[in-house]
């Protein structure tokens, strides 16, 4: 009588154990894999414009392409002057692409992770594939696309007076932050679509009520005080003022917005970890 209780909590000791070590258990895994999570981000960025006129263009036209919209739209259309709004004299196009680019990416990254396990049924079902480097290999392809626009960006700051200062020394650091919270939601988000197939289709219709919840378009100070903390919560408010204080303030992050954007993006990546490993075994039987 009493040794099945004992063995009933050793398997559930077990099974605690292995839960929350996913997270380093999936980090050994993808630096394993990192020669294959290079492959296929080599074979994602050519083979996407294989066939293309203008080739790898397509990865700056589609972000200049929104930047210049949203830049009519709102300084010349609505006429909003940042200069009056953020202090300094900031051209609005420069202080929305921080934004735009660094969410364009993570837009990218959580979409497409979003059905990379049933789109590649054939992977997820070869036992020794290990497929939580899909929703990786997607990510690091969209920071490619981000680095190509934020590339542009800086030559278009130092065009009007922005050029790059000391502080752009951070960026690598945000790049880390911004990697986990996009790997994470691609680890939960590729869980999610495997068991509910509307998964996809509900984040189309989340994700542009997220882009206008997080500090893009306009300073956060501006928002009605009820949204103050949804707007706080929010991991990409942290990240984007981040971004924006680096690449066109020249200045360190705040402290307390670096604090939360680091145990955001921790949070997120352990979360999304959890989420993956407690689901991956039933993954071959539902793709």
């Amino acid at each position: 009588m009493s040794a099945e209780p004992a063995r009933t909590r050793t398997v559930v000791a077990g099974r605690e154990t292995v839960r929350w070590t996913a997270p380093f258990t999936m980090l050994r895994a993808v630096w394993a894999a990192r020669t294959v999570v290079r492959a296929l981000v080599v074979r994602d960025v050519r083979g996407r414009y294989i066939g293309s006129a203008f080739g790898a263009l397509w990865s700056v036209a589609h972000p200049l392409l929104q930047l210049a919209t949203y830049t009519f739209v709102f300084a010349t259309v609505l006429k909003v002057k940042i200069a009056d709004i953020d202090g300094g004299d900031v051209p609005f196009v420069l202080y929305l692409a921080c934004g735009l680019f660094p969410w364009l990416a993570i837009q990218e990254a959580i979409t497409r992770s979003a059905t990379c396990l049933v789109d590649n049924p054939t992977l997820v079902k070869r036992v020794v594939f290990p497929v939580e480097v899909l929703p990786v290999q997607l990510a690091c392809v969209a920071v490619v696309h981000q680095l190509i626009a934020t590339a542009i960006l800086l030559v278009l700051m130092a065009g009007f007076g922005f050029p790059p200062r000391p502080a752009l020394m951070l960026a690598p650091l945000l790049l880390l932050a911004q990697l986990a919270i996009a790997i994470g939601l691609g680890w939960a988000l590729a869980t999610l679509h495997v068991y509910f197939r509307d998964t996809a289709q509900a984040l189309a219709v989340l994700l542009p009520v997220w882009f206008y919840l997080t500090p893009i378009l306009y300073p956060p100070h501006l928002v009605p005080s009820f949204l103050q903390p949804v707007l706080a919560l929010n991991p990409l408010t942290p990240l984007v003022l981040a971004w924006r204080d680096v690449l066109l303030h020249g200045v360190l992050p705040s402290g307390a917005g670096a604090l939360w954007l680091g145990i955001a993006s921790l949070g997120v990546f352990v979360g999304g970890a959890l989420l993956f490993s407690r689901g991956r075994g039933e993954f071959a039987d539902l793709v």
